[in-house]
């Protein structure tokens, strides 16, 4: 098939397609949660790529894996348009890392609760739903001939738990040439109205090493200086530049520092964590904070060394990501759904994307709850009407 469509016969379509899958959906989330794939799980991360590829050999995607030392592979998987005319790139973004350590997957196996409507599964909600919809709905298109005129690139990172410090790497390669990018993390949802993503905040994370000078506690008390001291004052510090009103928030935890009671510490440090980040400027104000611990030192003879890195950068809302918003939209109706834009407090490798030069579209997989707990679970409707569509949405760059 491959002339033009209506709206309401693609819908059906689309529904169609994704009742016919989802018993083989069911089949494929099921291996891919019995695999310990956490962050760094290089043997995992591999094995979970073994499983995605007859799936990616099905769609004709040219795929290739770029390795990440210590961490496994990220994959690429390119679709292109018959006879190579390609009307743009569209990027499609999963994650193939958990946060579960090795023997977890094992303790806590896949299964169907709830009268088939909740499948649990460690990393089911995030992100290995979002893989198979993206896959599923590119295959329901390609079956049917409707697959658009555009190369659709599917990036699968391995490190986007820990802040795709690699992944990030991936999405600068791709991001040339790239029209936009749909990202396929865990569904939002409100009052019962589906909800897409087009903004979220971002996350500052560091640490404050203190330098002091060691003496003995009793008799040479008045000579020390105290690291943990200083450090008592700089987290204070820390903790002033919490913007409750805006949602942005300074936080240290873990805290060490100092050798055994009987001595005054000569060093002592915290990590610290500052999310809600909304904008680049927020990001710099909250660097030029940070910064100043360095110049306000309480303990005399005290010195301080602010480190930070960004952890995700703010994905911030653009005209471009407001019309990818109307896409998912108009797509959301012909399901009969009544879709929301939103911004989202937690951070995603949409922010990457989109930092990239890249607009962004977010929470385009199915709903889940409990996710980074062994309680994790997916809402199995959920997963069949996201899949449609996400067969709808990429149909929609046909025109």
């Amino acid at each position: 098939m491959s002339g033009p469509m209506d709206g309401q016969a693609l819908a059906d379509l689309a529904r169609a397609g994704a009742a016919r899958h989802l018993p083989r959906m069911l089949r494929l989330l099921r291996s891919l949660c019995a695999v310990d794939c956490g962050t760094g799980n290089e043997a995992g991360i591999y094995q979970v790529i073994d499983l995605l590829r007859p799936l990616l050999d099905e769609l004709g995607a040219r795929t290739q894996l770029v390795p990440a030392p210590g961490l496994g592979a990220h994959v690429t998987a390119r679709l292109t348009p018959e006879g190579n005319v390609s009307q743009g790139k569209l990027l499609l973004c999963a994650h193939l890392d958990t946060v579960f350590g090795p023997g977890l997957a094992q303790r806590h196996p896949f299964h169907i609760e709830g009268e088939g409507e909740w499948a649990c599964g460690l990393g089911a909600g995030d992100c290995k739903s979002g893989v198979l919809i993206a896959l599923f709905g590119a295959l329901i298109l390609k079956e049917a001939g409707l697959l658009p005129l555009w190369e659709l690139v599917f990036l699968f990172s391995c490190d986007e738990e820990t802040g795709s410090q690699s992944g990030r790497l991936l999405y600068q390669r791709e991001a040339p040439g790239a029209r936009c990018a749909l990202v396929f993390e865990g569904a939002r949802e409100r009052q019962g109205r589906p909800c897409f993503v087009t903004a979220r905040r971002g996350v500052l994370v560091g640490s404050i090493q203190v330098q002091g000078r060691e003496a003995h506690a009793g008799k040479d008390y008045l000579e020390g200086r105290s690291a943990v001291l200083e450090l008592a004052h700089q987290i204070i510090r820390l903790y002033s530049f919490n913007d409750l009103d805006r949602g942005i928030y300074f936080n240290a935890a873990p805290i060490s520092g100092g050798r055994p009671n009987g001595v005054v510490a000569g060093q002592a440090q915290a990590e610290f964590c500052v999310a809600g980040l909304a904008s680049s400027a927020d990001f710099a104000r909250a660097e030029e904070q940070l910064s100043s611990l360095e110049r306000q030192i309480t303990v005399e003879g005290c010195t301080v060394q602010v480190r930070r890195r960004t952890l995700f950068p703010a994905l911030e809302r653009t005209p471009a990501s407001a019309a990818l918003y109307g896409r998912a939209a108009d797509a959301a109706r012909l399901l009969g759904w009544e879709a929301m834009e939103i911004d989202d407090p937690s951070a995603t490798d949409a922010a990457w994307l989109s930092a990239a030069g890249v607009p962004a579209l977010d929470a385009l997989s199915a709903l889940a709850e409990d996710i980074h707990t062994t309680h994790e679970r997916l809402n199995l409707p959920s997963l069949q009407g996201r899949t449609a569509l996400c067969a709808l949405l990429l149909a929609s760059f046909r025109s």
